[in-house]
């Protein structure tokens, strides 16, 4: 699911979509969340779906060493 150029069924024209997308939002959004020491993962969600749950470390404004 976070694999690059992934998407489920590959066809969104399939699906009545647009057919836009190359599958990287996941990827770009998995890279981005990892580099600021967070986690991305997937959730189902009650009712049918997913639910995305980005998780972040709390910044206090102050770096152990720098005053």
């Amino acid at each position: 699911m976070f694999q690059p150029f992934q998407r489920l069924g590959d066809s969104a024209a399939a699906a009545g979509g647009s057919g836009g997308g190359v599958g990287l939002g996941l990827a770009v959004a998995k890279g981005f969340t990892e580099a600021m020491g967070g986690t991305l993962k997937a959730e189902p969600t009650p009712g049918g779906g997913l639910t995305m749950v980005v998780t972040l470390p709390l910044w206090t404004g102050h770096r152990e060493g720098m005053e």
